[in-house]
């Protein structure tokens, strides 16, 4: 959320600014050669400001799907005890 509220606002005055250019210059010569260039930058600061946003999201579950593990884990060493990898539980038929 923290993340989204960051990139939102950069978003919205990166399209203002493209429509305040459009507005006032005719897109002939060097305007439209500065047209270009904004709206590149501002098409690469969005995607990278959004793409933040997703993997500080995707960090997030993934942090929160290993302390859920970590919990359960924990919660089967305290039902069933620490494991002994010399002794296993299970005998195998020979």
């Amino acid at each position: 959320m923290y993340a989204a509220a960051l990139v939102i606002p950069f978003t919205v005055a990166q399209v203002w600014a493209l429509l305040v250019l459009l507005s006032l210059e005719p897109l002939h010569g060097l305007a439209g050669q500065a047209f270009l260039v904004i709206l590149a930058g501002s098409v690469v600061a969005t995607v990278v400001g959004w793409r933040w946003v997703w993997q500080l999201g995707s960090e997030r579950r993934r942090v929160r799907a290993r302390d859920e593990m970590r919990q359960r884990a924990y919660e089967n060493i305290r039902e069933f005890g620490p494991e002994n990898l010399r002794e296993p539980r299970i005998r195998v038929r020979s």
